[in-house]
């Protein structure tokens, strides 16, 4: 029966996450029934689980799950780095994941790990694939330092996969790695993700890339957090025809990423360093 139940709660929480994500991709927003239903229906899936399991772990950490996950995404989302979707999925991933053990695939320290890493790869990959279809434009933003950079990543992760013990080699590699890259995501973000919009296709959580000006009048000052439904019908009432919106990757597939490897895999990472340090 637990196991049962387990399952259902693993294909429910990746079908909600699929269908976030295909709706990120094609409309860059989340309707709100999403992430209720993820919401909600994790919360009732986590109850029913504690019951069947005759534990009530899954309910007794859920505070710190919620800490953990809802905490982090709301701070991203008032520094102007996360859209409110993605903080109400993050909480309703709040409610499912609230196993203690890192390496139990219902963990939410392994579901935040592999959330920031895979999610991270799924953005590095994203920004690879948007330098390669622009490269004039990228060629432009690369200075005397960077070939300097990337050749002291590439040293550096070579000797460490050559000289140092398991698992440090693939840690000193890693930060490498992640150091040249966010070098190149900094220039994609700043530089090649920019673009003019039509107000009436303008959507909640649209970032404008500064201040909207009209005929030197101030319409609309920039949000951190992102339009909302009261700006977009402000720039309307205004005639403002066009705005220059920063568009970033949507984040959901990284998350579905992410939480697809906990899954199945629980948390891979911290399994390689604990075999490594306890062989």
């Amino acid at each position: 029966m637990i196991y049962y139940v387990k399952l259902l709660i693993f294909v429910f929480v990746l079908a909600i996450l699929a269908g976030a994500s295909a709706s990120d991709l094609k409309k860059r927003e989340v309707p709100d029934f999403i992430s209720y239903t993820l919401i909600i229906g994790g919360f009732m899936l986590t109850l029913a689980y504690a019951i069947v399991s005759g534990s009530l772990s899954p309910l007794i950490y859920m505070p710190l799950s919620v800490a953990l996950l809802f905490g982090f995404s709301y701070t991203m989302y008032v520094i102007g780095q996360w859209a409110g979707g993605d903080v109400k999925l993050m909480l309703g991933l709040a409610m499912v994941f609230t196993a203690i053990n890192p390496t139990s695939n219902l963990s939410f320290i392994a579901a935040f790990i592999n959330i920031l890493i895979f999610g991270g790869v799924y953005g590095l990959l994203g920004a690879l694939f948007i330098g390669i279809i622009h490269p004039k434009k990228m060629s432009k933003f690369i200075t005397k330092y960077d070939p300097v950079l990337i050749a002291g990543g590439a040293i550096a992760i070579v000797y460490s996969l050559l000289e140092l013990p398991f698992p440090f080699d693939l840690l000193i590699a890693l930060i490498a790695f992640l150091l040249v890259s966010m070098r190149y995501i900094y220039i994609v973000e700043q530089h090649l993700m920019f673009y003019k919009v039509e107000v009436g296709k303008l959507v909640e959580g649209d970032w404008l890339a500064g201040d909207v000006v009209e005929n030197g009048k101030t319409v609309l000052k920039e949000r951190k957090i992102g339009l909302i439904k009261e700006d977009i019908e402000k720039l309307k009432k205004e005639g403002v025809k066009h705005v220059t919106v920063k568009v970033g990757l949507p984040f959901i597939p990284g998350m579905f990423f992410g939480i697809l490897i906990t899954i199945l895999f629980g948390n891979p990472l911290f399994s390689i360093f604990a075999s490594g340090l306890h062989p």
